[in-house]
């Protein structure tokens, strides 16, 4: 059984990363809904956000651009909390192959990224909180047209002063699943040398450039018109949702560093992740959706 559940997977995995026209994605995302748990209600729990805009105006945006911007969503005293219990926990060279722990104070040179790990920040309430916003969980169920599922939690560096851009500071597409979302929260500010987020609205409805592959600067702005091409300058707190199967990149940062938290929401746990979830009473004690947080959290414990 578990051979064969492996096998669905591997075979899931390869359609999944080979589905790049849209047409396709959208009649392969068709039949995985029929499978896949639909919203039961609407989740009202958690208001960890500050987001103006209503939940129609954010799932409108995603509809027409793949992108919404959540203007400045998170306090000061948020950020604060977040960067002060990320110094209690280590971060990781994840680009060499047995990723060394990284010294935030001296990286070295050859250091492009600094990861910490998914389980690590699941021990902190603020990020928790978080990833179960109310507002994010309602949008991004109505875009995705399932409940969704967390699928990953990530925060990293990203250095200044290295002498080129490396893999996802080039211009790409996400084929993490079917369908999913990303939302980014900028915890340093971010102008244009710090190495801003850069996202081409309508890409994710396009069967423009749909190789798997990194683009350059170039075949981008001459496959689609410079309105498009969205640079992300803002200060810290700053918050955007996408579906990063639209065309993007994190710039690579000329000066300073670059801090940044993801939260993934999709349809099907990813592939690529070993997850463990963790027996933790923060998910008792803020009620939290056992199916959005099953490979966080464990359902008993």
């Amino acid at each position: 059984m578990i051979m064969n559940n492996q096998f669905l997977k591997r075979v899931s995995f390869h359609v999944q990363r080979n589905a790049h026209n849209i047409h396709l994605r959208d009649t392969l995302c068709g039949i995985h809904k029929l499978f896949l748990p639909r919203p039961d209600q609407s989740y009202d729990g958690l208001n960890t956000l500050n987001i103006a805009k209503e939940e129609n105006e954010i799932v409108n945006d995603l509809s027409i651009d793949g992108f919404s911007d959540l203007g400045i969503a998170l306090s000061e005293d948020q950020i604060n909390s977040i960067i002060r219990n990320l110094q209690g926990i280590d971060c990781y060279d994840t680009a060499k192959k047995d990723c060394p722990k990284v010294d935030l104070t001296s990286p070295g040179k050859d250091v492009q990224l600094a990861h910490y790990k998914r389980n690590d920040l699941i021990d902190f309430p603020e990020i928790v909180k978080i990833v179960n916003d109310s507002k994010i969980l309602n949008a991004v169920s109505k875009y995705l047209g399932v409940k969704p599922t967390v699928s990953n939690i990530n925060c990293w560096w990203s250095f200044g002063n290295r002498e080129s851009a490396k893999e996802a500071q080039f211009y790409h597409r996400d084929l993490d699943d079917y369908k999913f979302l990303k939302l980014f929260f900028y915890l340093t500010d971010v102008n244009e040398d710090n190495g801003p987020h850069i996202y081409v609205k309508g890409s994710h409805r396009s069967n423009k450039l749909i190789d798997l592959r990194r683009f350059t600067d170039d075949e981008v702005s001459k496959s689609f018109t410079g309105d498009k091409i969205t640079t992300l300058l803002k200060k810290r707190g700053a918050c955007f949702l996408e579906d990063t199967y639209g065309i993007h990149k994190g710039q690579l940062p000329l000066n300073g560093n670059r801090l940044i938290l993801q939260v993934q929401y999709s349809y099907l746990p990813l592939f690529v992740e070993k997850y463990e979830p963790k027996g933790h009473e923060l998910r008792k004690s803020l009620g939290l959706d056992k199916y959005v947080n099953r490979l966080l959290f464990k359902d008993n414990f």
